[in-house]
């Protein structure tokens, strides 16, 4: 169920290869050095291009923004990205939040895993304010919420509201320490000294924490400066939608048709939720409604008014549900649900605020996918993570309802505390890991169907999904587990999921000795298998070609390598070894050489530990050695 109303998008790489990290959290996403010079530059320019002056009332709930930056005729971004995922309780769907990542998604610094400072802002356009003066009683107000399902601010951290006064000189009008907050409290701030008043008026939101990620999250909402206004001014004449908290889907988020076709009444929830805010100053009773589409058919599945029930209180974050039947008549090969949410107001007409439609914040939407691939995620990563142990790995829970072949897998990496994005990929750019596909053996991961050596790579915008073609296409027979071994200590995070904590039970984590079920972790990996293009027993067609049988070792046998550690000779038990890699633990290749026997003279290699890729041609297999002198 993605609640976001944009559907993600998923980079196909020539050879796709990609990371994984895990078990440290850090906080999501995508990676550059940009220093703020640069980035006040970037701003100035920004704001001579829009040299017209704002008139008041200035209004801006995100309702309406599309994508993930804020609306430039409105503001100047500092680096806040605007979606519906981070926030708890949000009056309206859409908030900005703020972070330890710029304007493009990535952390201000790598240098430093612990650089603090000035991370996000958001500045208004200039205001207006000239033929205003203190009598006028103007105030700006605001709702904020802390953490959410980010990462808490510390009490030093600070979200801080700034004023320009008319010789340029920004002005602290109002500050909050870190603190935790799952409800958004509003704030009014007001607009008395008089060097305010002039016609280039601004004001804007900073945020002060750490810089490598989105850690200290805070989130804003509902941001309003107007005249005629008081410190008890709170209401307006509004009711929002916020959110759709239900997913259609039981068992994922998103699940190949074919799939679902199987028993799609065992797969779905009957009921669906929303929520919804009253800005005003008195109860009321909302009439609401839901519609159900499949956009890519357009067929409707459900479209109309539910009853008015009950009385929604002022300031109150309301609750409506939907209970309908499992939609079983697919007959084509995908879909897309859209549930929509909406309710009937007469918010058009704002006689304090001329000229917007606050109808718009009516309707939230929400997605679920029926195509070729499972999900447990919604598509936003809130946080990212990384397995803290060099050739730890970990794996993930997958349960078919019939026979399939699996045919590639999709990863959302985060990048952390170094930068992928300046490194020749030539030569260094990203470290090798091991991606296995995995049979069960009585509900824990069990032995290999399928593993292959992978390189990292990123996704090139926010939220993105890099896909990692398989070589043979793996027959999957019911339950089967995609796991993947991370062979140096450099961080490299996998996107977290914070809003789907149902599913964090399929994660597992083996630190060499025994597979054990997450506990720890509240939300789910951004992890994605694709099913080929010809179901279980397909031989071409899919990403890969041929199959790989469910019951064979990866080279028909153990492979054994001997002497452990050596001092020069290398030998295996297995023939039909055709090729031989060996890194050094920091992912570099160290050897590449073609063998036709069952052994290799490593005598040239420093003492050291290596990781040695055996392949065949179609499979591969790593084995960790120690070379002596």
């Amino acid at each position: 169920m993605h609640q976001i109303d944009t559907m993600p998008q998923v980079y196909h790489p020539n050879n796709v290869q990609k990371t994984f990290s895990y078990m440290n959290l850090y906080s999501d996403n995508r990676p550059v050095i940009i220093c703020r010079s640069v980035i006040l530059l970037l701003l100035i320019s920004l704001q001579s291009a829009y040299s017209q002056t704002l008139q008041l009332p200035f209004f801006d709930d995100f309702s309406t923004t599309i994508g993930p930056k804020p609306d430039t005729r409105l503001w100047i971004n500092g680096g806040v990205h605007i979606n519906n995922s981070f926030p708890i309780n949000q009056p309206s769907k859409n908030v900005a939040t703020f972070d330890g990542r710029n304007v493009s998604g990535l952390p201000y610094d790598y240098a430093n895993q612990l650089s603090y400072g000035r991370t996000d802002s958001l500045t208004s356009r200039p205001i207006n304010l000239s033929t205003y003066k203190p009598a006028d009683s103007l105030y700006l107000s605001f709702f904020w919420e802390a953490k959410g399902l980010g990462e808490l601010p510390d009490d030093e951290d600070t979200l801080l509201v700034s004023f320009r006064n008319r010789k340029g000189d920004w002005i602290p009008a109002w500050k909050q320490n870190g603190i935790r907050s799952d409800v958004f409290k509003q704030e009014l701030v007001a607009i008395k000294d008089t060097s305010y008043f002039h016609a280039n008026f601004q004001f804007r939101f900073e945020a002060k924490g750490r810089q490598t990620g989105a850690f200290d999250n805070w989130h804003l909402d509902y941001v309003y400066l107007n005249k005629n206004r008081n410190a008890k001014d709170i209401y307006t004449k509004d009711i929002a939608t916020s959110k759709i908290t239900t997913s259609y889907l039981k068992r994922y988020s998103a699940m190949p048709m074919r799939q679902f076709k199987v028993n799609p009444v065992a797969e779905v929830n009957d009921t669906l939720r929303a929520q919804m805010f009253n800005f005003q100053p008195e109860g009321n009773f909302v009439p609401y409604a839901w519609k159900i589409q499949d956009i890519v058919s357009g067929k409707v599945y459900y479209d109309a008014p539910a009853p008015v029930f009950g009385n929604l209180p002022p300031g109150i974050v309301g609750s409506r549900q939907l209970i309908f039947q499992p939609i079983t008549d697919f007959t084509a090969s995908k879909a897309i649900l859209k549930f929509q949410f909406s309710v009937t107001t007469s918010d058009n007409v704002q006689p304090n605020l001329p000229g917007y439609n606050l109808a718009l914040n009516d309707s939230v939407s929400t997605y679920t996918i029926l195509d070729d691939y499972y999900a447990y995620d919604d598509g936003t990563a809130e946080i990212g993570a990384d397995f803290d142990q060099t050739l730890g790995k970990v794996a993930i829970q997958y349960v078919l309802s019939k026979p399939d072949s699996i045919g590639a897998i999709r990863f959302n990496f985060s990048p952390y505390f170094n930068n992928p994005y300046l490194k020749d990929t030539s030569v260094s750019g990203g470290q090798y890991f091991l991606l296995q596909i995995l049979e069960s053996n009585k509900g824990i991961p069990g032995k290999t169907l399928y593993q292959q050596s992978i390189r990292a790579q990123y996704g090139k915008v926010i939220d993105n999904f890099v896909e990692y073609p398989l070589l043979e296409n793996v027959v999957v027979k019911d339950t089967f587990y995609v796991a993947w071994t991370k062979i140096t200590q450099e961080v490299i995070g996998v996107g977290v999921d914070k809003n789907t904590p149902q599913f964090a039970n399929r994660i597992f984590y083996n630190d060499g000795n025994s597979w054990i079920r997450n506990t720890s972790l509240k939300g789910s990996l951004m992890v994605r298998p694709v099913v080929a293009t010809k179901p279980a027993g397909g031989g071409t067609g899919g990403p890969g070609s041929g199959g790989v049988t469910s019951t064979e070792e990866p080279f028909g046998e153990p492979l054994i390598v001997y002497p452990n550690p050596t001092s020069g000779l290398l030998r295996w038990n297995v023939t039909g070894i055709r090729h031989i890699k060996i890194f050094d633990m920091a992912g570099r290749e160290v050897l590449s050489k073609k063998v036709e026997s069952q052994e290799l003279n490593i005598a040239n290699l420093p003492a050291n530990t290596y990781l040695v890729n055996f392949s065949d041609g179609k499979k591969n297999l790593i084995h960790k050695i120690v070379v002596i002198h």
